[in-house]
C-alpha cells in the first residue's frame, strides 16, 4: 500500500464549471418556448432500464421536449462556443460533438424531481461516450422552490444554485440528482458532449 497524500485545491479544480452570461437572451429562450409549444410538445420522460425505457414516478418526473438540432441554431452556436470555454479552462477533453438538447420542466404538481443517476452509460452513435453533461435554468429562481441540481462527487453531495441562464457543466460520469420541486416550476436546458472514450 502506498499512501498519498492531501493534494492541493489548485490541482484537483471543483467538479463543475459555471457560466454566468454566455450570450443566452431573452429573445433565443421565447424563441425556443414557442417552438416547443408549436412543434413539439412536452411529453413525460421515461427512465432507461436494462430491456427498454419505461415510466417511473419514483425515480423521474419530468416533462421534457428534444430540441432537434436543426432547429434553433442561435441557441446551438452559443452552446458550441460555451461548450469550448469550459473545455478549454477545465476538463481538456477530446470532443466530437453536442448530442440533441432536452427542455426539461420540473413542476411541483408533479412533484417533479430525478433521482440519483450518472448519464455517461449511455453510448452515441458511434459508440463513443458522453463526456461533459450540462444543465442551464431557463426561468427565475423566484418562480419555484426546491429543484436543486445536486451534484454527488460523494454520497452526501452538494447543490448548485443556478441563476436565470447561468449554465453548469460537470462531467457525464458524475452521480448527480435534482431534488424535488415543492412550489411552482423549474425549467431547463440539458445536454451532453460526446466525445472518443476515456482510456
Amino acid at each position: 500500500m502506498f499512501n498519498l497524500t492531501q493534494p492541493h485545491l489548485n490541482q484537483n479544480p471543483p467538479p463543475e464549471y459555471r457560466i454566468e452570461d454566455w450570450g443566452l437572451t431573452d429573445d433565443v429562450v421565447e424563441e425556443l418556448h414557442n417552438w416547443v409549444k408549436e412543434f413539439n410538445p412536452l411529453q413525460q420522460a421515461e427512465y432507461l432500464r436494462e430491456g427498454g425505457a419505461e415510466h417511473d414516478d419514483a425515480l423521474r418526473s419530468t416533462d421534457i421536449s428534444w430540441i432537434d438540432t436543426r432547429s434553433n441554431p442561435r441557441l446551438y452556436n452559443l452552446l458550441g462556443t460555451a461548450i469550448h470555454r469550459a473545455n478549454d479552462d477545465l476538463y481538456r477533453y477530446s470532443l466530437t460533438y453536442l448530442e440533441t438538447l432536452q427542455y426539461s420542466v420540473y413542476s411541483a404538481d408533479k412533484k417533479g424531481h430525478y433521482s440519483v443517476h450518472s448519464d455517461a452509460g449511455l453510448k452515441g452513435q458511434n459508440n463513443d461516450s458522453r463526456k461533459i453533461s450540462f444543465s442551464c435554468l431557463l426561468n427565475d429562481p423566484s418562480e419555484f422552490e426546491g429543484g436543486e441540481l445536486t451534484l454527488m462527487p460523494d454520497s452526501i453531495g452538494y447543490p448548485i444554485q443556478l441563476k436565470k441562464y447561468e449554465i453548469c457543466f460537470f462531467p457525464s460520469w458524475m452521480p448527480h440528482k435534482v431534488v424535488p420541486v415543492t412550489k411552482g416550476t423549474r425549467v431547463t436546458l440539458v445536454g451532453w458532449v460526446h466525445g472518443p472514450d476515456f482510456v
